[in-house]
Formats: structure tokens, C-alpha cells, sequence
């Protein structure tokens, strides 16, 4: 796969808001239910001044979910933080650090970087 997680993750965020407008932007894979039926949603929303720009990716069969901090940069631009909220259906909600030396062998952080890329190839351009 040629981008990691974060990268993927800011370019989902940017696929449906190109200005960066303050905005939370809920991405989920509902599963397989029939053939004529996407399994690929998004919603967005407005937010409040005292909120932070993120990105969320659900696995709504799994039940897991990850949540992505969009932080400005120095000399403008955005990135995203090195470290996400992960949380599953068991009520577990952990921070998870993106340093990629240490996760990028793990099962979750490729589990969740398969699933940005599938969402980010229902978009011609990709």
C-alpha cells in the first residue's frame, strides 16, 4: 500500500472538504447486506468553534471505529495528529500513537489502513 494511515486518512477528510471548512466527517463500512446497497457511507457536520476538525472511520460490522485529529502546521496547511482514539463495541476507547516504526506491522493499524483506502477508492480520482 503506498500511504500510510494518516496520509489516508487526511485525504478522505479532503475528498468531500477541499477548504478545510470546520467540520467532522464520519466515514463507515456497514457491510455486505445485499447487491443493491453501497456498503460505503459518509456524513459530515458543522462544529462548534471549541471543537477540533477530525475524521472518523467505522468498521460498523466489527464494531471499531477510529478517530483522527485534523491540527494546522507551521506555514499553513493541515496534517494529521500522530495519534488517534480508537474505540470497539466493548466500550474499550484508547489513544493510539501512529509512530509508524512501531504500528505499521500491527493487525489494527492495517486493518483500518485497508479500510481508508477501500473508502477513498469509491472516488474516481483516487
Amino acid at each position: 500500500m503506498k500511504h500510510d494511515l494518516r496520509e489516508l486518512l487526511l485525504l478522505l477528510y479532503l475528498k468531500n472538504n477541499p477548504k478545510l471548512a470546520h467540520q467532522i466527517y464520519i466515514y463507515s463500512y456497514l457491510g455486505i447486506t445485499d447487491a443493491v446497497h453501497n456498503p460505503f457511507q459518509f456524513v459530515s457536520a458543522d462544529l462548534p468553534p471549541n471543537m477540533r476538525k477530525s475524521v472518523i472511520l467505522q468498521n460498523i460490522p466489527a464494531g471499531e471505529m477510529l478517530q483522527a485529529f485534523i491540527s494546522p502546521i507551521e506555514g499553513g496547511g493541515y496534517e494529521i495528529e500522530n495519534s488517534v482514539i480508537y474505540g470497539n463495541k466493548a466500550g474499550v476507547l484508547v489513544e493510539i500513537g501512529l509512530d509508524k516504526s512501531k504500528i505499521d506491522r500491527s493487525g489494527k493499524y492495517k486493518q483500518f489502513q485497508q479500510l481508508a483506502d477501500s473508502m477513498l477508492r469509491q472516488y474516481r480520482d483516487f
